[in-house]
């Protein structure tokens, strides 16, 4: 089956996309150069000329047009959009390197699909930066099953049995790996316990 877009979408999303690419030419930006700040700059400047060409300033949140444009090509051409911000420390760059590597191991050995890494990514990164902020050292060397139960407690608040067994097995993944590449000491997948779902 053939997907179908909006006619008005797609004029909307390529005209904006053409303006940025205009702008960026215009102030010597290279694409692979572009940060956050250069998409607010534009859009504070597209928001300026919208004014003088109408008299008047555009409809609240009138900028998502054109953002969504501007990110639809930045997604598409650059490998990481929005970037990441640089590590604030050590820790921080030791996991995003892990991570990484994780990434990369999901993609090309597992050979899953973008959506399920993007899931198990999500779920490794809030599990990271979360152990970074509970943990005295820069690696998970100490990690330990209070760690990870502490973890899953805190996940559970408000999630449904269904929801929190996809936690756990995310988190199953990640700790499989970790062990995988010799970054914690035990194999913890076996202390992460999911909640039973039950067929009625």
């Amino acid at each position: 089956m053939q997907q179908r877009y909006n006619r008005v979408a797609v004029h909307n999303y390529c005209r904006n996309a053409e303006y940025f690419l205009l702008h960026l030419s215009a102030r010597r930006i290279a694409l692979e150069a572009v940060t956050p700040d250069d998409v607010s700059n534009y859009l504070r400047l597209a928001i300026r000329r919208f004014r003088q060409r109408h008299g008047q300033p555009p409809a609240f949140h009138w900028e998502a047009i054109p953002r969504a444009g501007i990110h639809a090509l930045l997604r598409h051409s650059l490998k990481c959009w929005p970037p990441e911000p640089e590590p604030v420390d050590d820790g921080e760059r030791l996991w995003r390197g892990i991570l990484a590597n994780y990434a990369s191991w999901l993609r090309e050995e597992r050979g899953l699909a973008a959506a399920s890494i993007y899931a198990l990514m999500w779920e490794a990164k809030h599990f990271c930066g979360w152990y970074a902020g509970r943990s005295p050292t820069v690696d998970f060397a100490d990690l330990s099953v209070p760690d990870i139960d502490a973890y899953m407690d805190m996940r559970a608040t408000g999630l449904t049995h269904k929801s929190l067994k996809d936690v756990a097995e995310r988190l199953r993944s990640l700790l499989k790996h970790l062990y995988r590449t010799g970054n914690t000491r035990a194999n913890f997948t076996p202390h992460v316990i999911a909640p039973l779902l039950y067929a009625y």
